[in-house]
């Protein structure tokens, strides 16, 4: 493998259920030998950089938001864990980074994050983040997102999907992959996106 200077970021988007979490697995092991390092994430660095990956597994059973103020402060903070993450991490060779999620996760889902900035500010802010070199959005159909986890209502199921791809149209450096069945094409569309990225 090209022996590159920066560190390569991926995203992994989408409903719970759609097939991040498998599919990042098979990432990790198809390039475990061919990265000197690679780190997982779940949704944000951390203070310290410690690599947490804890997910909430009932995100939407806290129905009140945070106020204004504390939503901003949140993100605030966010940014500035992101900033220091990709600062450190930028120049180090052959490094893989993956994340379960990003922070613009807070455009899709604003239960999950108790977030109650509007969209117009939320879209400002995270304007300031550093973007990851790809983004992978994974679809399935709701019938069998509710086989795998049935966390939410049809309705909300249904929204986030539309939001998803929706939001995967406004990147260009992204891909958009059907997850209903175990495809290997999938893992081999996004070897294929991270060695052209190296190749760059």
């Amino acid at each position: 493998m090209k022996n590159y200077h920066n560190s390569i970021v991926i995203s992994f988007m989408g409903v719970d259920g759609s097939g991040k979490s498998t599919l990042i697995k098979k990432i990790i092991n198809k390039f475990k030998k061919k990265f000197k390092k690679i780190k997982y994430l779940h949704l944000k660095p951390y203070f310290l950089l410690i690599d947490k990956s804890t997910v909430n597994k009932s995100p939407h059973n806290f129905k009140k938001l945070r106020s204004n103020f504390s939503s901003l402060i949140v993100i605030l903070i966010w940014l500035f864990q992101y900033k220091i993450f990709f600062f450190i991490n930028r120049r180090k060779k052959n490094q893989l980074i993956i994340f379960d999620r990003y922070a613009h996760d807070l455009l899709i889902d604003r239960v999950r994050y108790r977030h109650s900035l509007s969209l117009t500010l939320t879209k400002k802010i995270l304007k300031l983040f550093p973007e990851p070199h790809l983004w992978v959005f994974l679809h399935a159909s709701p019938k069998v997102i509710e086989t795998r986890k049935k966390e939410l209502s049809r309705k909300e199921l249904n929204r986030q999907i539309r939001e998803y791809i929706k939001f995967s149209k406004t990147k260009k450096n992204s891909i958009l992959l059907k997850t209903n069945n175990n495809n290997p094409n999938n893992l081999l569309l996004i070897k294929k996106k991270i060695e052209t990225i190296i190749s760059i």
